[in-house]
């Protein structure tokens, strides 16, 4: 995979296919494959290792280390004859008897001091399509009805400031991997570089190195850009875009907004963005547009396909046709039970893939402990046992107007499993929701018969596709009498009028 990233990186530079091979040292056919490429493939790996947790640093301890530097820095000792974090770590073991690493006291002695050290900062200025900076921030919003702080994804372009949001639901890997998709794509182009916080969806600091996880590395390579980290708790090393966060919560979040959906939201923000775009910055005499349409020009194409921002993960279906993601449990076609899928988590749907590559559910995404069954899933267990419709949780848990007919229909017909199977089976030509304003009329009628159930559907498809015009579909329909009206009756009427005119 760092091949693939430094072969696309190259070429968004400007290198050649020739300049590629020869200065990575790999044949050219390698190069034009991994080049034209639509879609750079995620290394998928069965599990992550989590990081061990961090060691808890007793109040004790910390007052100790703070009475030594406060000693120290009383007395002013020269810089090279300060405590290092290594003495301070023998103290503590031996006055204390604590157990804690050595890394772990240099990089509180480090937070002490960086406290303590003036701040004072350098000011910066980028070339056009140099860099962008992203974050994460969040704001409290009513979406749907619901208030709660909600996250949102912020990236900004340094040179011209053009600024776009999207609002998320939380802030996962898929959700991070989407808002750069979607904020390149509002950009029009791709930086050279992004600056990144240290997230731990997308990177591990162990040992002091950076451990990116592999669907992050594809996204780098899919679009060609350096990432760059900033120091961890440095956020003046990404002023930019920790201003950006600011601004949203202070502007399009202020006070607390309210949508009815997040697509709705983000709709609109992705249009305030453009409007703010009309501003002109303190000190440039171009408007942000205008610097904004200089800048295109500098950045990286676009790949002709938007990189898949999702996670893949291997799941196995058990024997109720569910595989579990995240908490979460996603039915599958009765075919396909107790076999290894492909699980494409999107942060707003979910996709399961068959050993072919092919698509064989598609699920919104659920929090922990819901559950997303299809009916059409269950159809063919539930014709070889139709006992289990009675107490079935895809109905009781799918269509309000399903669950309540299977009810009616088996308190009139306590043993008429099979057709009732049968009707719900009337859904894979219908559509699931057809089929469930179908029963709700046929239960307000007290219809519980196939053919009645049938006969609604019918007339639900004549009513919404029209009949062509023929004699034999006219017959379908009485005729009906018209009665002819003399033309002297009409004659009258026509003098009548003339009449009223010359008066």
């Amino acid at each position: 995979m760092p091949d693939i990233q430094s072969i696309r990186t190259l070429h968004q530079r400007g290198y050649s296919e020739r300049q590629i091979a020869k200065l990575l040292k790999l044949n050219r056919a390698t190069v034009h494959r991994y080049i034209e490429m639509a879609v750079v493939p995620t290394q998928v790996r069965m599990e992550i290792q989590e990081p061990r947790p961090a060691v808890k640093f007793k109040d004790e301890w910390k007052k100790t280390v703070r009475d030594l530097l406060q000693a120290e820095a009383e007395k002013q000792v020269r810089r090279k004859q300060r405590l290092t974090a290594r003495k301070v770590h023998e103290v503590l073991v031996a006055k204390h008897s604590a157990d804690i690493s050595e890394v772990t006291v240099r990089r509180y002695v480090a937070e002490i001091r960086a406290e303590r050290a003036k701040k004072a900062f350098v000011p910066l200025e980028f070339a056009p399509g140099e860099m962008a900076e992203v974050d994460f921030g969040h704001a409290e919003i009513i979406i749907g009805g619901v208030r709660k702080l909600w996250p949102f994804f912020a990236i900004r372009l340094m040179a011209s400031g053009v600024r776009f949001v999207m609002v998320f639901p939380d802030e996962k890997l898929e959700s991070l991997l989407a808002g750069i998709v979607h904020g390149l794509s509002f950009i029009g182009g791709v930086p050279h570089r992004l600056m990144f916080d240290n997230p731990s969806t997308i990177v591990l600091l162990r040992g002091g190195q950076r451990l990116q996880s592999p669907e992050f590395k594809a996204l780098c390579a899919h679009y060609g850009f350096e990432a760059d980290f900033a120091n961890p708790r440095s956020g003046n090393e990404k002023g930019a875009v920790e201003s950006e966060v600011g601004w949203a919560q202070r502007n399009p979040f202020s006070g607390v907004r309210e949508a009815a959906s997040l697509q709705e939201l983000n709709a609109q923000l992705a249009a305030e963005c453009l409007q703010d775009a009309q501003r002109t910055r303190r000190g440039d005499s171009l408007s942000v547009q205008e610097l904004w349409d200089l800048e295109l020009g500098h950045l990286g194409t676009l790949p002709h396909e938007p990189f898949p921002a999702c996670r893949n993960r291997f799941v196995r279906v058990d024997k109720t046709l569910l595989c579990t993601y995240d908490g979460a449990r996603y039915s599958v076609p009765v075919e396909h039970v107790r076999r290894a899928m492909l699980l494409r988590a999107f942060w707003d749907h979910i996709e399961i893939l068959d050993q072919n590559g092919t698509t064989v559910a598609v699920h919104d995404r659920l929090p922990s402990g819901g559950s997303s069954l299809s009916l059409l899933h269950y159809l063919p267990v539930l014709k070889h046992k139709p006992r289990a419709v009675r107490d079935a949780a895809v109905i009781s848990r799918g269509e309000p107007a399903i669950a309540q007919y299977r009810d009616a229909f088996l308190a009139a017909r306590p043993d008429a499993y099979r057709e009732l199977v049968a009707i719900l089976q009337l859904s894979q030509q219908s559509g699931v929701a057809k089929l469930a304003q179908a029963l709700a009329t046929a239960g307000l009628c007290h219809a519980y018969d196939i053919e009645s159930v049938r006969a609604l559907l019918q007339m639900e498809e004549d009513v919404t596709r029209p009949l062509p015009l023929s004699a034999s579909n006219l017959q379908r329909y009485p005729e009906t009498p018209v009665p002819q009206v003399a033309s002297a009756v009409y004659e009258a009427l026509l003098e009548a009028a003339a009449s009223r005119e010359g008066d």
